[in-house]
């Protein structure tokens, strides 16, 4: 409003104006006549005056003239008023045009920073956040699907490779069984198929001698059988089965010696079963020996604590040393002998290298001429005769067969 107010006292008076905004510069010497800037926002007063082509004022307008003047403008539209206003040549004072100039350049300057801004990826390009979080719980998703989908085809192969292992274990068995119910039965046929089991067994991929060996040595009854017998009064025996087997074949008689009392050897006295039972981590052997005379028979049973220690033979065998420490004795009478100290307790050592719920096969460690026992051998199976093997099978009716031979 002064700039407007100074431009028009001097089209009115013809005044000569001075530079007001920097009193330090140096006066103009000539005089010279300063006309209205027309910018594109114009003030009201500049309603009041008209110029001429050089920018002069030519006349003054009266009311009724800006009235008019007012109207047509109204009536006009705003790109005409636009054009019309840049079109008119007017002259202004040096010291204006500098100022100007460095605001335009001012202007220019933040124009072209803005343009800048605007013009980066950041502000052209709009990447949504939604489509990020999107693709990457897709990505999530596919990667659990597909560790799942490997997960259920490691599974599928392992079930598939168990069921055929568990076919051949059947079939093995059952020519083992079929071989010893002959008459005079081929050692070296029997200790072949016994080796074929145990070959077997180390077929797979997974070792499973070790898993298989402590899952039978460890059973025992369930925390929620054990909380049902609290409620109900029933015996937990009757729907949890201790692991039991039966000594189906051996290869001589110091093996039989090795693990067991060797009462069957005293005079008038015949061996007729060994019964193993297992879990609780303890060993039970029952041995079952018949008196000639009108003597009952007598059941001796050895009770132990069990350590495993896994070994490997040079040939890549998997094996597992098993130390029995025997620490009580329940004999014919019923009467229980107790080891007492630790010195007193009886230790067995067997080579197991074939362990399931259908069988266990184990060796009698070898000896040196010191009496000292060897490590696992290169082939425990080298042997032809199988003196040292010992044969168990899976007993199902345990009390069954105890029963018949008057020992239960």
């Amino acid at each position: 409003m002064m700039f407007a107010a100074i431009a028009l006292a001097s089209c009115l008076h013809h005044v000569v104006l001075t530079d007001a905004f920097s009193p330090a510069v140096m006066p103009i010497s000539t005089p010279s006549e300063t006309a209205l800037f027309g910018s594109k926002r114009r003030g009201r007063l500049a309603n009041n005056v008209s110029l001429n082509d050089e920018g002069k004022v030519s006349k003054v307008l009266t009311n009724k003239q800006k009235q008019k003047l007012g109207n047509s403008k109204t009536k006009r539209s705003a790109p005409s008023k636009k054009s019309k206003s840049d079109n008119v040549d007017v002259a202004i004072s040096p010291l204006l045009a500098e100022w100007a100039t460095s605001s335009t350049d001012t202007e220019d300057v933040a124009s072209t920073i803005s343009s800048s801004s605007m013009s980066s990826p950041a502000a052209t390009v709009f990447v949504p956040f939604t489509g990020e979080d999107d693709a990457l719980e897709i990505s999530v998703t596919s990667k659990k699907n597909r560790k799942n989908s490997e997960k259920e085809a490691k599974r599928s192969a392992r079930e598939e490779e168990n069921a055929m292992q568990s076919a051949q274990i059947d079939a093995i068995l059952e020519s083992i069984e079929d071989l010893l119910e002959t008459t005079n039965c081929d050692v070296s046929q029997l200790v072949s198929y016994i080796k074929n089991l145990v070959d077997v067994g180390n077929s797979s991929i997974n070792q499973v001698l070790t898993p298989n060996l402590k899952s039978l040595v460890s059973a025992r009854p369930s925390s929620k059988k054990r909380a049902t017998k609290s409620f109900s009064g029933d015996d937990e025996e009757d729907s949890w089965k201790q692991p039991s087997f039966r000594l189906a074949w051996v290869g001589s008689d110091n093996a039989i010696c090795h693990i067991g009392t060797s009462l069957h050897k005293v005079p008038l006295a015949r061996l007729q079963e060994i019964y193993l039972l297992l879990g609780y981590n303890r060993w039970e052997l029952l041995e079952v020996i018949r008196i000639l005379g009108p003597f009952p028979n007598v059941r001796n049973t050895l009770r132990g604590d069990i350590k495993l220690e896994k070994k490997r033979t040079n040939d890549n065998r998997e094996g597992v040393r098993l130390t029995i420490a025997y620490n009580s004795m329940v004999d014919g009478t019923g009467k229980e002998i107790l080891a007492g100290k630790e010195d007193n307790f009886k230790y067995v050592k067997l080579d197991i290298w074939f362990a399931s719920e259908k069988a266990i096969v184990c060796t009698v460690p070898a000896e040196d001429d010191e009496g000292d026992e060897y490590e696992v051998n290169a082939n425990p199976f080298a042997n032809g005769n199988g003196a040292s093997i010992l044969l168990f099978v899976a007993e199902e009716n345990l009390d069954e067969q105890l029963e018949k031979l008057r020992a239960a």
